[in-house]
């Protein structure tokens, strides 16, 4: 049920995306065509030296949209029922909106005294799916910042 949920928003958020990119609501979606969803589950126990241990290094993802559930942590956070939500855009979107986006290098870190546990749902394109600036991005002042390319590419390359 929670990964329904979570893909329902991620619709929803596709929609608002495609919108502010001068599209209709289902743009995006049209364009990534049956995209990818993974859903982890991360567990990182307490650890009262956080020098000796590691979450998960600075990074920034490959596909299109990350949507993280976490507990009580303190981060940039928006709250529901208890839960933190945090939406950062990856590679494929700042790509489509030719930058004006920007893709977020994140990481995780443990806590000395609190286990934490996050949920990050990925949601990237079909490997056949055309990757560009959309036209609406882009003119004399904007120049494309990307060529275009089919995902498979991109992930070869990756």
């Amino acid at each position: 049920k929670d990964a329904m949920e979570i893909r329902a928003l991620y619709l929803r958020l596709m929609a608002m995306i495609s919108e502010t990119l001068g599209k209709d609501y289902d743009y995006v979606n049209r364009i990534v065509k049956k995209h990818t969803q993974v859903m982890n589950i991360n567990y990182y126990p307490a650890c009262p030296n956080q020098d000796l241990t590691f979450g998960v290094a600075p990074h920034l993802d490959m596909c299109g949209v990350i949507v993280f559930i976490q507990g009580d942590v303190s981060s940039l956070q928006v709250l529901k029922d208890g839960n933190a939500f945090v939406v950062n855009l990856a590679d494929q979107l700042q790509v489509l909106n030719n930058g004006i986006f920007k893709r977020v290098e994140h990481k995780a870190i443990t806590n000395h005294t609190t286990t934490l546990i996050s949920i990050p749902t990925f949601y990237g394109p079909s490997l056949d799916t055309f990757i560009a600036p959309v036209e609406s991005m882009v003119d004399e002042k904007h120049l494309a910042l990307y060529r275009g390319y089919k995902f498979e590419e991109y992930m070869r390359a990756f």
